[in-house]
């Protein structure tokens, strides 16, 4: 098996048990990309058709409203999927773009084929089953999240995706967080005199 297989097949046997067999049977389905920083892996107004998993590097997801703001909904790292599920079930043209912000490697697969692995290989089913509850989980903290006051929303992003807050640029955080650059400045300020010294 290529080496580029290897972080996705260990993700997936975190979740479930699959032979050599279906390991090489779901491998072959995959279509390994590179993606440039600032290329897109969907655009707006595209009909998805992948599923992708980040091997390096991140994404992020995003809508643009009428008034011509960003709105980031998500950012995938490594080991990560993203995708515009709505678009692909519904062969509708997508809201949402996924932009490369670090030059990112991906393993994608095709809707269609996916559909019929899950019949071939049952517990890729079960495990894609725990993924789309792990991020339905994370979407209904979301809308709780996007209702607390933006000084709350920064602290629990700080606190809870503090890891990964130096790869993003501070107008991708604003962005994510649905403040301005200026307010996410003021806040990252205010969290630093507020921080105990350690002497």
């Amino acid at each position: 098996m290529s080496p580029q297989y290897e972080d996705i097949i260990n993700h997936i046997s975190q979740y479930v048990f699959l032979s050599d067999q279906e390991k090489e049977l779901f491998c072959s389905a995959l279509v390994y990309r590179k993606f440039r920083k600032k290329q897109y892996l969907l655009q707006e107004n595209t009909i998805c058709t992948y599923d992708s998993f980040v091997i390096k590097g991140c994404l992020r997801q995003y809508e643009v409203s009428e008034n011509g703001r960003e709105n980031t909904v998500q950012f995938a790292f490594e080991n990560w999927w993203i995708s515009d599920w709505y678009s692909m079930m519904h062969a509708q043209p997508s809201v949402y773009n996924i932009e490369a912000i670090e030059n990112t490697e991906v393993l994608m697969i095709e809707k269609n084929r996916l559909e019929q692995l899950f019949i071939e290989i049952p517990a890729l089913e079960s495990y894609f089953r725990q993924i789309f509850l792990k991020a339905f989980v994370s979407l209904q903290k979301r809308i709780l999240f996007q209702q607390k006051p933006a000084e709350e929303r920064y602290q629990e992003f700080a606190k809870s995706y503090g890891w990964f807050e130096q790869r993003l640029s501070q107008q991708h955080i604003a962005s994510f967080l649905g403040i301005t650059r200026e307010t996410l400045s003021r806040l990252k300020g205010q969290q630093y005199r507020d921080e105990p010294l350690n002497l």
